[in-house]
């Protein structure tokens, strides 16, 4: 009896070694050490810091907002959820380095992966958290290659770049039928652009108007992006929509409106800060910005607004989607009564669950997926127009 309590207190102090190394070492790592105390954690992965680092706490708040209410209604299946905020910088490598710590912790510590909010490199990053067996839920649109398909234990609430072109139409198709289009993107296969310009033009074909389109290849230089401008105007290009990494669309955008500062221009709008907005004064009037639906909005989600409120939280875009992610995954726990990635992985393509969150799936086909919000920047304030 002696010799069995003895063991027993020699293996939980081992135990309490490994966890106390593991969470030095992950502090270090992530300057976060709340993990160590968790049950099950749900890493979330955004930026902290930069232009983005708005939308990283939009989506830090919300994924803490829903564990926390999941925690008050006595956890999941006995368990207690902790969360693990990551700061990747939106830089590619440590997008894919972050991917590589979490899969040696496995899913038996890590029950979900919220994020990447954005990587150019994200085919290699999901492809990491499927081979450890983490599951993966995606709250933005990602860079995601033809030929590319969704993986087995994700989720990507708002599909696929891509899907950008058909609300971009639909909005030209009303509002500016007829007039010249050129599409400037980035070509580098990991941006998923090219496949952008794809659907773009297969839209365009759909309803007889590809001799509208031209196409342009956006450079990487200051001088070739003055070139392009150039080229651009020369052309006769009524409407220029434009897509590549961050820093070169917003300089193509300066020279283009240097141009004509009356040109109309529709871009991404995580690609231009409202600093650079501002700094071009009266030019940055007749800029469009493409985001990601809004959901403050929705009669299905009202108690969740409410709640976020209570909390001093505003929830104004990213907050919610991260609420959503955690929230699924929940449900997606809840239903098969377990962790298990190979089990959650198959109910989430159950019919009923992309049914159920069909207004937060954008990709799910049903009526009411949400669309792209379209805002016009004029004097200085953003209208949304579609």
């Amino acid at each position: 009896m002696y010799i069995r309590k003895m063991f027993h207190k020699w293996v939980n102090n081992l135990k309490t070694l490994k966890k106390h190394l593991y969470c030095a070492f992950l502090t270090g790592l992530f300057c976060f050490p709340v993990y160590c105390a968790a049950d099950v954690t749900i890493a979330v992965i955004a930026p902290k810091a930069g232009e983005h680092a708005k939308a990283g706490e939009e989506l830090f708040n919300g994924a803490k907002l829903a564990i926390q209410e999941i925690n008050d209604n006595g956890g999941l299946n006995g368990e207690k959820l902790d969360i693990l905020t990551i700061d990747d910088r939106c830089d590619d490598r440590l997008a894919v380095s972050t991917a590589e710590m979490l899969s040696l912790l496995s899913s038996k510590k890590i029950g979900l992966v919220v994020g990447p909010y954005c990587s150019n490199r994200f085919n290699e990053v999901a492809g990491k958290y499927e081979k450890a067996k983490i599951f993966q839920i995606v709250p933005t649109t990602v860079n995601y290659n033809a030929g590319n398909t969704e993986k087995k234990g994700q989720i990507l609430l708002l599909g696929t770049k891509s899907q950008i072109s058909e609300d971009f139409f639909q909005y030209y198709n009303r509002n500016f039928a007829g007039l010249n289009v050129g599409f400037v993107y980035d070509d580098n296969a990991e941006d998923g652009y090219a496949e952008v310009a794809k659907t773009l033009f297969e839209e365009f074909r759909r309803y007889g108007k590809s001799d509208l389109l031209k196409f342009y290849i956006l450079g990487n230089s200051a001088a070739k992006s003055d070139e392009l401008a150039e080229t651009v105007a020369k052309d006769n290009i009524n409407i220029v929509f434009v897509l590549g990494k961050d820093k070169e669309t917003a300089k193509f955008i300066e020279n283009i409106k240097n141009v004509n500062k009356n040109q109309i221009v529709f871009t991404g709008k995580k690609m231009l800060s409202l600093q650079f907005l501002q700094s071009l004064g009266k030019k940055a009037n007749g800029i469009y910005l493409l985001d990601m639906p809004r959901l403050k909005d929705s009669l299905a989600f009202t108690e969740t607004l409410v709640n976020l409120r209570l909390l001093g939280i505003e929830p104004e875009g990213m907050e919610t989607y991260s609420y959503v992610a955690v929230k699924l995954w929940g449900e997606l726990v809840k239903g098969v009564k377990s962790f298990a990635y190979d089990n959650l992985a198959g109910a989430a393509n159950a019919d009923e669950v992309k049914e159920k969150w069909s207004e937060f799936l954008m990709h799910s086909g049903s009526a009411k997926a949400s669309k792209y919000v379209i805002e016009l920047y004029q004097n200085g304030e953003f209208k949304q127009v579609y």
